[in-house]
């Protein structure tokens, strides 16, 4: 059943990348629509704001479908964001950051799939973490340090490296218990969460830009 079900977690996290990097490489074939959809950055932003805090606090109400149209969405939303990022770096640079990703996630979901202990009480430790980084990356807005923004991009690797860990081994936790297709596609939605915020540390640590 554990292998069931995390095998549907990662079938829904790998749908939901493809859609992103699949139609963030698409918009940049549309330098118009690129443009257009560059405009409602705003509205793209609050849109997955909302579908992120309507996961976090009304999953247990939503339906299997609702789920998987929200995940889908926010993964779309994403793409939008990622056709800048296709637009802004060198292909070989994303390959690169891609691989460097895909190796961070193998190695630190293994340890989380292999660890006997129960991490609940190690996911309010990385939360902290996640605010006292977001609070340090809001005083940079000012400060503009590029020492401390380089500091934040690292802190931020790991955080997001023990979220991995952390979701693996609550996945194999609860997976007897949350058999219903969102459940599976909540956790995908995590791990995705995870992927890419490693993704843009990455690149904004080591990514080439094009000239």
């Amino acid at each position: 059943m554990k292998n069931q079900f995390l095998s549907k977690v990662f079938l829904w996290l790998g749908i939901g990348l493809f859609v992103s990097f699949g139609l963030g490489y698409a918009i940049t074939l549309d330098v118009d629509l690129l443009f257009t959809l560059i405009d409602n950055f705003t509205i793209i932003t609050i849109l997955e704001i909302v579908i992120a805090i309507v996961f976090s606090l009304m999953l247990n109400k939503l339906s299997d479908t609702v789920a998987k149209i929200l995940y889908l969405v926010y993964s779309a939303l994403t793409g939008v964001t990622f056709s800048v990022i296709f637009m802004a770096f060198e292909m070989s640079s994303i390959l690169w950051v891609l691989l460097a990703t895909a190796i961070i996630f193998g190695v630190f979901a293994l340890i989380g799939s292999k660890l006997k202990i129960d991490l609940s009480g190690f996911g309010t430790f990385l939360l902290i973490a996640l605010f006292g980084m977001i609070i340090l990356s809001l005083i940079n807005m000012f400060v503009l340090d590029a020492a401390l923004d380089m500091t934040i991009c690292f802190v931020s690797i790991l955080i997001f490296s023990g979220f991995i860990t952390y979701d693996i081994n609550r996945i194999l936790k609860l997976s007897k218990f949350q058999i219903e297709e969102k459940y599976a596609v909540f956790w995908a939605f995590q791990l995705y969460l995870d992927i890419i915020n490693i993704i843009l540390d990455l690149l904004s640590l080591g990514g080439k830009r094009k000239d």
